[in-house]
Order: structure tokens, then C-alpha cells, then sequence
């Protein structure tokens, strides 16, 4: 209802004479209709109004006494009518995160990627709109082992595994530690329609309790993105990607396929450490990247005569058919030695990266889901 239509409030109510508020436009009863039996929706109400024309309003004494007819609310006096304060139309302190968050909760709604400067800069009032919509993180790392048993049950063949801490850990006991997800379908694309490559990658995620997203993808062969493994873990260490490796291991041991994985851009950024400079960091890529032994060996001699140091870091980092192209198998089709296309599927997922766990599973399912369905669609066609 616009402020027009409301009417200016006359201050000489009697709360307890008078029924209800007198208004220019007493048919409406509009003050009546909303102060009743909920002294909070008299607040709101209260609150909106002064939002909307611009004015603050201090509340300097409250009663919880309802008027005698014991269910009606209604404020007693309003001291100083003309407000003489400025620049509230633009910056009100009445506007809090709870209020912000309740009257634009349908539009977060409809559309939950919203970003936050778009939301007038609210970022607590996004939060508190995102837990209504969403639930809390704490509710969704619980309910993950039952997500786990759904996905099992609901696909047959599919992998969900989730772990926590044992009761008797010092510093903390029955608390999340990992969950691994693959869907049948995705594991089946994956062998009948993909290239024998596996790209990994990590992306922090952006909730009240951080983690790490840790992705496989694979590529099809038309080169697009076909995601078909994930886990979240607390944190990105040795220990945690030894356990995604294990799983995905475990998920393609009866393939009767050699699976290539690629891991050589944490490598590059591995390399910057004891070897700084553009000119080292320069010819890393050309050793790397190159089709013919004849210039791999002219990239390995000039890294040599640079600092012969780095022969030796690159002899452990693995076999040269695990980074260097001209040394990659030929019966897998494919010449990438980066892990950019896994990086561009994290960026597919947006926020969902800040919202609660359970909700961040979901959303990766919904965009696998839909990705797949797609080319499926196109294929056909």
C-alpha cells in the first residue's frame, strides 16, 4: 500500500478510549487490521512505515500490557511529529539486517545469485536471508550422512562415502571430516563417452566453516567439461588429496583403462618457489609443453646451464609422460598438461561455493544434471 493511501496519523489516540487509530481514510481501518493479537507485526509495521517516509523513530519506553480488550496492540503517544533530521531517506538506522532480510527474502528467492553489492552492500543481511532459504551449515553437515545413504539408495552404483572424527580424538570428536560423491551416471559417461584424462583441482569454499571443494573432471570428446567426481575435506593437504586419489582409484580400477591425471599446474606453482624469475618460470612451460624431443632437449639444456638444480627438482616430480607433451601417450588423444578446465567448472558453481554444504552438493548435482541432459539434447538433434 503506498503512503498515500495510509493517510497521516493524528496524535491525540487515547489507547484506552478510542478503538483503534484515526486515519484520513478511517474505512480502511488499516492501523487495526494490523495491530492486532501480534505485538511484533505492530513493530514491523511501525518500522516500514518509518523506513518508507523517511524518519527514524526511538521507542523510549515498552509495555508488554495489551490494551483491555486483551489482544489489541497500539502505540500510547508520539512525541515530536515533525521530524527535522536529514539524509534518512538514503541512510536510515532503523534499517537493520533482520528488517532488510525479511522484506527482501522473496527476491533472494526467485533469484539467489544475487550479489551482495546489488543487496545495498548488506553482506550480514544476505547471510541471514541465505540460512532462511538454505538452512543453517551447522544442520547440513549433519544431515550429510543421510545424504549420503539417499544417494546410495536412490542410485544404485553410485559412490557416497562421508567420514568424521573418532569419539576419543583429543580436539575433535564426532566432527566432519570428508565426504565423497560420484553418481553412477557421471561414472558411466565417463567410460563410454570420455578421453582416458582426469584433470584435479581444489577451490576453497566461502562458508561460515571454510573446507575445500576437490573436483575431477574429465574431458569428453568434443574437449567440454565432464565433472564426474567431488569431495569436500577441512583443508587441502597431502593426506586429503591422497584420499580423493584413493576413491577415484577405487572408482576406475575395473575400467580396464590407463587413466592419465593431471596435476602439473600446482606443479608450475610448486616451481616458482626455489625458482623465481620469468626467465626459469619460462623455460618450466617450454619443457613442458613441447611436441618434439629434439626441443625438449634444448629447453632441458638451457634450464641446465640457468640453474642445474632444476633437472633435479623435475626428475621428481615423475615420469616425463606425466608432464612433458612430446612424452604423453598417444592412445589417450588429448596434449592438455593444465588444470584450467577444472578450474573453469569451480567457477560454474558461484555461490553455491558459500552456501551450506548440503545445499553446495545439491547445486554441483543439479549443474551435473543439467550439463549432461543438455549435450544429450544437442547429440540427438
Amino acid at each position: 500500500m503506498d503512503e498515500d493511501d495510509v493517510g497521516p496519523v493524528v496524535d491525540n489516540f487515547d489507547p484506552w478510549k478510542d478503538p483503534m487509530w484515526e486515519t484520513d481514510n478511517e474505512a480502511e481501518d488499516y492501523f487495526a487490521k494490523l495491530y492486532k493479537n501480534d505485538k511484533q507485526h505492530l513493530r514491523d509495521v511501525v518500522r516500514d512505515y518509518c523506513i518508507q517516509s523517511g524518519f527514524s523513530v526511538v521507542v523510549l519506553k515498552a509495555s508488554n500490557l495489551r490494551l483491555p480488550d486483551g489482544v489489541t496492540w497500539a502505540i500510547k503517544s508520539i512525541q515530536n511529529m515533525e521530524h527535522t533530521c536529514s539524509g534518512l531517506e538514503v541512510k536510515n538506522p532503523m534499517v537493520s539486517t533482520k528488517w532488510a532480510a525479511r522484506v527482501l527474502l522473496e527476491d533472494i528467492r526467485a533469484n539467489n545469485d544475487i550479489p551482495a553489492k546489488s543487496l545495498n552492500q548488506l553482506l550480514w543481511m544476505r547471510s541471514k536471508a541465505q540460512r532462511d532459504l538454505n538452512g543453517g551449515h551447522k544442520i547440513s553437515y549433519a544431515q550429510l550422512p543421510d545424504y549420503c545413504e539417499m544417494v546410495r539408495s536412490t542410485n544404485p552404483g553410485s559412490s557416497a562415502f562421508c567420514a568424521w572424527t573418532p569419539e576419543d580424538h583429543i580436539d575433535r570428536p564426532l566432527q566432519f571430516y570428508s565426504i565423497f560423491l560420484s553418481f553412477k551416471g557421471c561414472i558411466d559417461g565417463l567410460l563410454v563417452g570420455c578421453r582416458s584424462f582426469i584433470g584435479v583441482d581444489g577451490a576453497h569454499l566461502k562458508g561460515n566453516y571454510g573446507g575445500v571443494l576437490l573436483s575431477a573432471v574429465a574431458l569428453d570428446a568434443n574437449n567440454e567439461l565432464f565433472p564426474f567426481a567431488w569431495t569436500i575435506v577441512s583443508f587441502e593437504d597431502t593426506d586429503n588429496w591422497k584420499f580423493f586419489v584413493w576413491h577415484l582409484k577405487n572408482l576406475l580400477k575395473d575400467s580396464g583403462r590407463g587413466w592419465k591425471k593431471i596435476l602439473l599446474q600446482a606443479s608450475g606453482k610448486n616451481w616458482k618457489k626455489p625458482f623465481p624469475g620469468p626467465l626459469m618460470f619460462s623455460l618450466f612451460w617450454r619443457a613442458c609443453g613441447t611436441y618434439s624431443e629434439f626441443t625438449f632437449k634444448k629447453a632441458m639444456q638451457q634450464l641446465q646451464k640457468v640453474n642445474p638444480a632444476a633437472l633435479i627438482w623435475l626428475s621428481k616430480v615423475g615420469d616425463q609422460s606425466t608432464w612433458t607433451k612430446h612424452k604423453f601417450n598417444e592412445a589417450v588423444k588429448c596434449d592438455v598438461n593444465k588444470s584450467n578446465f577444472v578450474e573453469s567448472f569451480n567457477a560454474t558453481l558461484g555461490m553455491d561455493r558459500a552456501r551450506p554444504v548440503l545445499t553446495l552438493l545439491e547445486g554441483i548435482r543439479r549443474t551435473t544434471m543439467v550439463r549432461m541432459c543438455t549435450r544429450k539434447q544437442a547429440s540427438a538433434d
